[in-house]
Parts: C-alpha cells; structure tokens; sequence
C-alpha cells in the first residue's frame, strides 16, 4: 500500500509536467497566473516526480535477514533474524 502511495506522487508529478505545456493548457482551458512560467511548472512536476520515486523505493518490503549456522568450519544451516 505504500509503493502505490509514491505510485500516485509520481502520477501527479506527470500531471504538473503535462501541464507545463501550453498546448495541454489550451486543451482543458486553464490559465496559469501571471507569475508563474512555464519552466517553474515544469521543475516543480520533475521534483514531484523524483520524490515519488524516492517514497516509493524507500517502503518496498525488505527480507528478513539470515545469519548462517556453523558446526566447527562447516555452514549446517541459517537463522532468520528479525520476524
């Protein structure tokens, strides 16, 4: 549930470039206000995007880490750490 989270950033971040376009503006109407250009629109949907990415990497599901069991030089086996 959390990959999808930075799953839905990143959709959002893709929206905010599209809109950094003057033909997508045109097509749904919307006008930016006066101070805002277009490179601004199109850095903040880059930076969005990016964070989604980080969010969505930084939650993936780790595996339980395993330490191996030894009889004299000889691995006999591996213990789960953790859960």
């Amino acid at each position: 549930m959390k990959k999808s989270r930075g799953y839905l950033i990143i959709l959002l971040g893709i929206i905010i470039v599209a809109l950094s376009f003057k033909e997508t503006r045109d097509f749904i109407s919307l006008t930016l206000p006066a101070g805002i250009n277009d490179y601004y629109v199109l850095i903040a949907g880059v930076i969005v995007i990016v964070l989604g990415a980080v969010f969505s990497r930084s939650h993936m599901s780790k595996q339980v880490a395993e330490v191996p069991i030894y009889h004299g030089k000889n691995v006999v086996g591996f213990r789960r750490l953790g859960k």
